[in-house]
């Protein structure tokens, strides 16, 4: 019988979360302002594990709570203990802190090799089950970083086991829909995105968690060569707290003004989108291009920008017209002169990055194509899109990896969505998409062409693949980025490096990251956040084939069954109109949902998709490929109305990019309403059917 290893986390309180947990010079954390509790999806993990023993009726197999983490994080493993763990192992080491999820894996993965070897006795029949995700990071990078390091199987955003015949399986979430599958290996990862069978505490055994003896192991225990600040593989530049919410959070008392709303907010779009288009700021330019050689306004920092656009104005007073004329001597006078406003050191930095005109890293922009249903992802055609606009500020080409089974075809959509090339991956076993095929056949083409940057959809799919991929090269990945651009680092000497923002803690805190010591950047984006580009069918590419020499031996899944959503959700629409668990039945979803996106189809000839919570989803309303979310689709449609929806903070984060957010929910206390731009407080089942008819006799008068 197999035996179990659960990493668990403790992490701050989210939901707790104020303005004053952040430094306001720095905009850093204060952590000791915040309560600590265990990360949620490692309660579900618990369950999961403890549901695994008890459905194959296992006597034997142990399971063993590791956190890693100061030592105040004994308080999770306590919480773990009391629920179903037998033993529990606390890594500490203050070597270990500031470790990103490179550098977090790493000895993760060497604390389990050791418990395998120790505790287990060499018995390599074990899962590693983790939360698919922390709300501290939100990556979900650490448990495929963890299986990539071990080299063994990873099985993501679990759901359901069940113990049929002597094995188990598994449900899972994909894009759009979900799959059931059994491993053809073990040992393996497993990650948990959801689960509904909670643990419960007894009294006498949180009394003996309390007084266990817990296993207390630091660096010198585990050996591992990736920790801390100096083994990780991206560095945060800066960390914010987000820009107060533009949402005008807007009171509607009737039902008349709230169709007025949507009327003006839909016939508007065109002119909205021109504006943001207009909006957008100066774009990169590499140093050599620049008609003036001291022009530093592409700096990641504005303070950098100040300083050396203060010290270019003191050079071009002595009469210096090149980096390269700037002497020792000049160097010392500037220092002297500079006394009080820049610092010495800061002055021979910004001197010395004057000088450095050459990019940092060499290659084309990549992206990994993913497939949904017969066609491409629009997360892979937006982010062809994004890595269009880099490419060309660097200079350099547009590729495209394509790797599947009778995927040829696809090409062309690519070549219109800005491809120059398609690096094609041709393999029946590349069919069902199996995480170590791909990663494997994807590792090797990018190894064999060296692009500078490749991004990733953060899809179900995408989500696991990318970590696996960038750990196997020894690369940095930042997650679920919101912005990248091109910028320097010139007083470190880094010029035209990728700057990727993304939200972290639930969104209520951003941070700008950076690749260090890696050969490519790597990130992922959440599809909905960056904009589809307009198709262009007349431009052609080059395509370019390649083997990636995969076995048998490189699939790890045995994929059961498929299932998409019925309907073929069509996410992308103009207008999402998504319901909770407030509509109470799945009669009142199908109805009172159905008639609105009708509505709003018939009267602004647009197109309008029903959306779903998490709830209303596991309620049976509605099938999976319609939830909206984290765990769904994140979306950014010019309209997201939501009726009974509560407004959980991974619901939010997932419709955060739509234009405009109207939410209708009887509890006058609904988070939602902290997030959307117009809001009524009232039963969706009595506001739909009014708001319906007001719109289609909008409709009507117009056409009068």
């Amino acid at each position: 019988m197999p035996n179990y290893i659960v990493l668990v986390k403790q992490v701050p309180d989210v939901s707790k979360i104020t303005d004053n947990a952040f430094d306001p010079e720095t905009g850093n954390l204060i952590r000791n302002k915040l309560a600590s509790t265990i990360n949620e999806l490692d309660t579900k993990a618990l369950a999961f594990a403890h549901d695994m023993r008890r459905k194959s009726k296992d006597s034997v197999g142990q399971i063993i709570a590791l956190s890693m983490g100061p030592p105040m994080a004994e308080e999770v493993l306590r919480y773990s203990l009391g629920r179903c763990a037998d033993q529990a192992i606390l890594l500490t080491d203050r070597p270990l802190g500031g470790a990103d999820t490179y550098a977090t894996a790493n000895p993760l993965a060497c604390s389990i090799r050791k418990i395998v070897r120790e505790i287990f006795e060499g018995d390599e029949n074990y899962y590693v089950i983790a939360g698919m995700q922390s709300v501290d990071g939100d990556t979900a990078q650490v448990p495929a970083q963890v299986a990539e390091e071990l080299q063994i199987s990873c099985a993501a955003n679990l759901t359901e086991c069940q113990y049929e015949n002597g094995e188990f399986i598994f449900t899972k979430i994909i894009s759009g829909g979900s799959q059931k599958l059994t491993l053809k290996r073990t040992p393996a990862v497993l990650t948990v995105a959801d689960f509904e069978y909670p643990l419960y505490a007894a009294f006498t055994r949180t009394r003996w968690a309390r007084d266990f003896k817990l296993t207390v192991w630091s660096n010198d225990d585990i050996q591992a060569p990736y920790i801390g600040s100096k083994g990780s593989k991206t560095n945060v530049i800066e960390v914010f707290p987000p820009e107060k919410t533009t949402r005008k959070q807007q009171k509607i008392e009737d039902v008349g003004a709230l169709a007025e709303i949507i009327s003006k907010s839909l016939d508007g779009t065109n002119q909205q989108e021109s504006a943001k288009e207009e909006s957008g700021e100066k774009a990169y330019e590499l140093p050599v291009h620049r008609s003036n050689p001291f022009d530093r306004s592409h700096e990641g920092k504005q303070k950098d920008v100040n300083d050396f656009a203060l010290l270019a104005e003191k050079l071009k007073e002595t009469g210096v017209a090149r980096p390269d004329e700037i002497t020792d001597e000049l160097t010392e006078k500037l220092v002297e002169e500079c006394k009080g406003t820049l610092p010495a050191r800061a002055v021979r930095e910004l001197i010395e990055g004057f000088k450095c005109v050459g990019p940092m890293y060499e290659g084309d922009v990549w992206v990994v194509a993913e497939q949904s249903g017969d066609g491409l992802h629009a997360g892979t055609l937006e982010l062809t899109g994004e890595a269009r606009k880099l490419a060309d500020s660097l200079d350099v080409h547009v590729g495209v990896v394509l790797a599947g089974h009778h995927v040829e075809h696809l090409k062309e959509e690519l070549y219109a969505s800005g491809a120059d090339k398609v690096y094609l991956i041709e393999d029946p076993l590349l069919g069902d998409s199996d995480p170590l095929a791909c990663r494997k056949a994807i590792s090797s083409c990018i190894e064999t062409y060296r692009p500078q940057i490749v991004l990733f959809a953060a899809t179900p799919h995408g989500r696991v693949i990318a970590p696996m991929i960038s750990y196997r090269l020894g690369c940095g990945l930042t997650a679920d980025c919101t912005q990248l651009e091109i910028k320097d680092k010139s007083r470190k000497g880094e010029i035209a490096v990728l700057m990727q923002t993304r939200p972290a803690l639930g969104g209520n805190i951003m941070a700008t990251i950076c690749t260090q010591d890696s050969s490519c950047q790597m990130a992922t984006v959440r599809p909905g956040v960056m904009k589809k580009p307009v198709m262009d069918y007349s431009g052609k590419g080059e395509l370019i084939r390649f083997k990636a020499g995969l076995s048998d031996e490189d699939i790890s899944l045995n994929i059961i069954s498929t299932g998409y959503g019925q309907s073929g959700a069509d996410l992308d629409a103009d207008v999402i109109v998504s319901g909770g668990k407030g509509l109470l039945s799945r009669e009142n979803f199908e109805h009172y949902i159905g008639t609105l996106c009708n509505a709003l189809q018939d009267s602004f000839g647009i197109r309008a998709e029903r959306g779903a919570s998490r709830a209303a989803v596991e309620q049976g309303f509605i099938d999976r490929g319609h939830q909206v979310g984290q765990t769904g689709t994140s979306v950014g449609p010019k309209m997201y109305l939501a009726f009974g929806i509560s407004g959980a903070i991974q619901h939010m984060i997932g419709v955060a990019n739509s234009e405009t957010i109207i939410a209708v929910n009887s509890d006058p206390s609904a988070p939602v309403f902290e997030h959307c731009d117009y809001y009524m407080v009232a039963k969706a089942e009595k506001i739909i059917p009014q708001l319906a008819d007001k719109l289609a006799h909008q409709k009507n008068s117009v056409e009068v």
